[in-house]
């Protein structure tokens, strides 16, 4: 395991740290937004308008409200699990041996024949 182990365990306590601090800078950036425009509110005049709410069958959000967390999170856990832990086989392809794709690759490259000439029995 060695410092290998260590580096990525590192990286990805950094990459979570970093993933917080942007999360508590911007909940921070919404309070001071939320203060500043609470002032403004409250000294408007009233208009006297009514508030209309339309109720939804399926409830609050969107279609696909309670998977669209779970996938997100799946999301980044593919994307690290591609980024850190792909193992041995990395930049192999599956199936093709080495003789196999040795042979393909020369076939692949060769000239080919060139077409008869005019006149010359095929």
């Amino acid at each position: 395991m060695g410092s290998r182990f260590a580096f990525r365990w590192l990286t990805g306590l950094l990459m979570v740290a970093m993933i917080a601090a942007a999360g508590v800078y911007t909940y921070n950036l919404g309070v001071a937004h939320g203060i500043a425009e609470s002032g403004r509110v409250i000294g408007a005049p009233g208009t006297g308008i009514p508030v209309v709410v339309w109720p939804r069958p399926w409830g609050f959000g969107f279609g696909f409200f309670p998977f669209f967390p779970f996938l997100f999170i799946l999301f980044w856990f593919v994307v690290a699990r591609g980024l850190f832990w792909r193992g041995p086989w990395r930049g192999r392809m599956h199936g093709c041996g080495g003789a196999e794709l040795d042979e393909w690759h020369r076939r692949a490259h060769a000239q080919p024949n060139p077409p008869p000439a005019p006149g010359s029995p095929a």
